[in-house]
């Protein structure tokens, strides 16, 4: 009955909600800095709020109000949260170092999430630009 439930959270996700940049970048710091899954929103998604924000201002005022901080900038509240939480906050604390920032760049380039961004994503080096906020 889990596995059911777990299935219908999920189905559709693909064609209904598009991911973007947290998941991207989550992926490869799975598979290329070996970053346990569970710290990979943690770690990466307040950056990701902040390159963001330019396009999705107004859903994160939204966000921010949903997690009772309203006139809050909603990459602090989801930092302050996380941490909150006891989880990472910062690429270092999962020992991701700069000098792996190119090659998960290239890496998240090939991810069909890093074109569903809100913010455009045109090359490697936005995505290092995400990366240095979180480091």
């Amino acid at each position: 009955m889990c596995q059911y439930g777990s299935w219908l959270s999920a189905f559709g996700l693909q064609a209904r909600v598009p991911m973007g940049a947290s998941h991207a970048i989550g992926h490869v710091l799975g598979g290329t800095c070996d970053v346990p899954h569970y710290f990979c929103t943690a770690v990466m998604m307040p950056s990701v709020l902040r390159y963001n924000k330019p396009v999705t201002g107004r859903a994160q005022e939204l966000l921010a109000e949903a997690m009772r901080a309203q006139n809050a900038d909603a990459s602090d509240t989801f930092a302050a949260f996380v941490d909150r939480l006891g989880l990472p906050r910062r690429l270092a604390e999962v020992g991701v170092t700069e000098d792996k920032f190119g090659l998960i760049a290239k890496n998240a380039m090939l991810s069909i999430f890093t074109r569903s961004n809100p913010q455009p994503i045109r090359d490697p080096d936005d995505v290092v630009t995400i990366l240095k906020l979180a480091a």
